[in-house]
């Protein structure tokens, strides 16, 4: 894995339609509509077409739609493109496949693993840390009685850096293939650039609309009354307030009212790389170069491992309302000079790759971790998980 040879890039490029087919509505993620969007398209004027400076007519409709819709550039030609999976999300699906498999014994990846207190055997694992090697769940972890931070292998993974990223290729891989920032500690920390990333964009969106209501099959009516330890009195009549609607507590009809609805998209399309450069960057103190190579093999087939049983199948479900269907997918060398090789790549042939790269490694002085390191929660972060799992209020529903 170097710079000498002509490839440059590893690419796979994935065309999708929505499972319902054409015409059919997909959801993509939502997110906060700036406030300043939501004025502009209640100005006089505003309300109609828009020409954007890329000279594309967009409705101050699909302005305010809590959606990221963009104008990209295809081979010269600007199109409208709706987000339907973003990085991170790609990367958390690729890491949540990768749990999946090694813990059925498949393709054994390291793993640092949290017991969660309480009744069940559940636990938080490194593939899952939002923050990987560097997360507050670890930070506020014990190894043996140990905190984390103090303990041998904390201090040794909390010290990488790209010159040498031995303790981190050991026993946390994923953070040096998708990249992490040590933000939750005091100075001036390392940051590891991910060298793996993959995002769905559908093309050509039009923002369509959608009324969502609840009918109650028995039509109650009336008010309610909390009473506490989360039971309630029934009222005939009462002030419809806050707190009081039998609406809240999952009764009584609620009125239709606009929500965001969707988009149909001419295609969708799925775009991922591998940076042979950026695992170049990667060090690995003082080995020789032939070991050096070596890992950042293993962190290449870890990647490629990663999307094969991520995105590999014949469809890929983003969420409730979003679920698309391969109609193509190539996976390709890009050459210096922009020329491709492509290749095919099964899951299976994909566990074989990285099981082959990692015994190489390991042969030539860089093996991973084999057992998952246990830790369990310190007094305070136990105590707040407990409370979250049982007795804390559930969050409000996202759109």
């Amino acid at each position: 894995m170097g710079l000498e040879g002509p490839r440059a890039v590893l690419r796979v490029r994935t065309i999708y339609q929505p499972a319902g087919g054409e015409g059919a509505k997909v959801f993509p993620p939502t997110y906060p509509v700036p406030d300043s969007a939501r004025r502009a398209a209640r100005e006089p004027g505003r309300a109609e077409d828009a020409v954007t400076a890329e000279g594309l007519s967009q409705t101050a409709r699909t302005r305010t739609v809590p959606y990221v819709i963009e104008v990209r550039s295809v081979n010269g030609v600007k199109r409208w493109a709706a987000l339907l999976d973003s990085v991170p999300s790609q990367a958390n699906r690729a890491e949540e496949a990768l749990l999946a498999v090694s813990r059925r014994g498949k393709a054994p990846v390291p793993l640092l693993e949290l017991e969660v207190p309480g009744e069940g055997t559940e636990t938080l694992t490194s593939l899952e840390f939002p923050h990987r090697y560097a997360d507050a769940y670890l930070r506020d972890s014990l190894l043996d009685g140990t905190p984390f931070d103090k303990s041998q292998l904390g201090r040794s993974m909390l010290a990488s850096t790209l010159d040498d990223a031995r303790a981190l290729y050991t026993n946390d891989p994923g953070s040096l293939v998708f990249g992490a920032w040590n933000s939750h500690r005091k100075g001036r920390q390392q940051k590891f650039p991910r060298v793996y990333a993959s995002e769905v964009v559908g093309w050509d969106p039009v923002v369509g609309a959608r009324n969502a209501g609840r009918m109650d099959p028995m039509n109650l009516q009336g008010a309610v009354k909390k009473t506490g330890d989360g039971d309630w009195e029934f009222t005939a009549s009462g002030e419809k307030k806050q707190g009081s609607k039998l609406s809240e507590i999952g009764h009584g009809n609620i009125a239709p009212n606009e929500q965001h609805g969707g988009v149909t998209i001419s295609g969708a399309e799925r775009i991922a790389t591998l940076s042979l450069a950026g695992l170049d960057r990667i060090g690995f103190g003082a080995v020789e170069e032939q070991a050096a190579v070596a890992a950042r093999a293993v962190l290449a087939a870890y990647a490629i491992m990663a999307d094969r049983l991520a995105f590999g199948g014949a469809s890929l479900w983003l969420r409730s309302g979003c679920e698309l269907v391969v109609q193509s997918e190539r996976l390709e060398w890009v050459h210096r000079g922009g020329d491709t090789e492509p290749f095919d790549l099964t899951r299976a042939q994909a566990i074989d790759l990285f099981a082959t790269a990692v015994d190489r490694a390991a042969k030539l002085g860089l093996g991973l971790s084999a057992k998952p390191v246990r830790l369990t929660p310190k007094p305070s972060l136990a105590e707040a998980i407990t409370f979250s799992l049982t007795k804390a209020a559930p969050a409000a529903e996202g759109a």
